[in-house]
């Protein structure tokens, strides 16, 4: 059974793999400071310890990216939607064709951060998806709206 990697165990890992990664303290230094061996450190390294926290610490982080960037979008979803409600109060028609259009962009663009176009994008082999997905819910409320406006 192989043995646990005694900079793993120790209580300054965190400490010594921020060191290690950082590149501006020799791997001497390091060792000495947490006193532990050179050739520690050094196994640490190449057995690709630092590595992997380093993999969990991008997929981490491009975690909360990808969620701050869906809240940004769900904010702007939700305010176009907002917009529509008052110029369809306002009877504003071409203001509310105008902001649904902008709605099916910001459909389109979630759809992309979410990987709801993923399928349709390896199918075709193609990173550009325009005309691959109909907006029928922008043709229905196009289609009430020209209603509305022809029956006035």
């Amino acid at each position: 059974m192989p043995r646990t990697c005694s900079i793993c165990a120790n209580k300054a890992c965190h400490e010594i793999d921020t060191a290690l990664v950082s590149g501006t303290v020799s791997i001497r230094d390091i060792a000495s400071q947490y006193r532990v061996g050179r050739t520690a450190l050094s196994r640490h390294v190449k057995g690709g310890h630092v590595a992997a926290k380093i993999q969990l610490a991008k997929k981490a982080h491009e975690a909360v990216a990808g969620e701050n960037l869906l809240q940004r979008i769900e904010r702007r979803y939700k305010r176009l939607q907002e917009m529509a409600d008052k110029h369809k109060q306002w009877g504003e028609l071409e203001k509310e064709l105008k902001v649904y259009h902008e709605e099916a962009g910001f459909m389109k663009i979630e759809g992309m951060a979410t990987g709801a176009f993923k399928e349709k994008i390896e199918h075709s082999g193609n990173m550009n998806i325009t005309g691959q997905i109909p907006d029928e819910e922008v043709e229905r409320r196009a289609g009430e709206i020209y209603a509305k406006r022809n029956s006035k």
